[in-house]
């Protein structure tokens, strides 16, 4: 007898998270949607995160499991490896150190069910720390962009979305909240495994550039918040912004974008690159990179540039001088 395909395929992407990982599994395994399967897969990670995962295999059939033998280095691979594995008609990659309410599923996948053309669902999420403590939900990180809009639950056609907000930032934070549409997922292809930090970033506004969007305003995800080496590390050598001015240019295949809101969004990454020379040891190469994919935008941008750089330098009594060669030398 052929099976049938579950419902919902659960993907979830483990690195050296054997901390978390039963707080995770078990959060999917007693949703109230059980029509599921569980792939869960191990990026080769220093811990014991393998005989965790080995145990709740052996406790439920749903369960099953892909080991690297080497580290990927990459997020968005093992997204993929795990996407091309799995059958349902519902995705849910739900990150290993994140957990959910028990009617997550249930709440979502009723989205997806009453609408054929919504391609996504995503809901609000809480954020918690390394010990599960709630300090806060994702509300304020919202309402920088919309002070309205994710206060309530709504349905829109993704491209609005991607075209009024993506510029300025990723309004899916957490791919934990998101459920996914099976046949969405074929349609745009795979996300980009040559992004570091931003993959999803590009993930996301393809799928909403492709189908409507629903939205769920009731916190059912628990997005955990702790040390990132790997977004610190970004930050420090200017690859975070280098992938910010990459999605910028990734953007504009999807038609005009809100001009307040992109501008806005240049102009803050400007600041914080101006912030990088100084406090950063950014390779020259990277500096040249984020300015050729800025200059890409707008042919006028040196012109911003050089304005911007010019205030920063001698705005509030020098202090980007004196940042850049010090208080003593500049006193001689």
């Amino acid at each position: 007898m052929i099976r049938r395909p579950p419902l919902v395929s659960v993907i979830i992407p483990n690195y050296n998270h054997a901390k978390y990982l039963p707080e995770r599994i078990k959060s999917v395994l007693q949703q109230t949607l059980t029509d599921i399967e569980v792939l869960i897969l191990d990026d080769c990670s220093p811990d014991n995160s393998r005989d965790v995962i080995d145990a709740y295999m052996a406790q439920d059939t749903r369960i099953c499991t892909h080991y690297n033998e080497q580290n990927s280095g990459s997020t968005f691979k093992q997204w993929n490896k795990g996407l091309a594995q799995v059958n349902g008609q519902y995705i849910w990659i739900a990150e290993s150190d994140d957990y959910a309410k028990p009617t997550f599923l249930e709440e979502l996948v009723k989205r997806l069910d009453a609408d054929p053309e919504v391609g996504l669902a995503y809901c609000m999420s809480i954020s918690v720390d390394e010990n599960s403590s709630p300090i806060g939900n994702h509300y304020d990180y919202y309402k920088e962009v919309d002070a309205t809009l994710w206060a309530h639950d709504f349905v829109k056609p993704g491209i609005e979305l991607v075209r009024q907000y993506m510029p300025l930032r990723c309004i899916i934070p957490n791919a934990s909240a998101v459920l996914i549409r099976r046949s969405v997922i074929e349609r745009i292809g795979p996300a980009d495994e040559t992004m570091r930090l931003s993959g999803d970033w590009a993930y996301w506004s393809k799928i909403l550039a492709s189908s409507k969007v629903a939205f769920v305003a009731e916190p059912l995800n628990y997005f955990r918040q702790h040390s990132n080496n790997v977004r610190s590390k970004a930050l420090v050598t200017g690859l975070a912004l280098a992938e910010e001015a990459r999605i910028l240019n990734f953007l504009q295949q999807f038609g005009s974008l809100n001009k307040a809101v992109y501008q806005k969004k240049i102009e803050s990454l400007m600041q914080r690159w101006f912030y990088g020379m100084v406090n950063y040891n950014i390779k020259l190469e990277t500096h040249r990179d984020i300015y050729s994919l800025l200059a890409q935008l707008d042919p006028s941008f040196g012109r911003q540039f050089i304005t911007a750089f010019s205030k920063f330098l001698f705005s509030n009594k020098l202090s980007g001088i004196r940042q850049f060669i010090g208080d003593k030398l500049l006193s001689r």
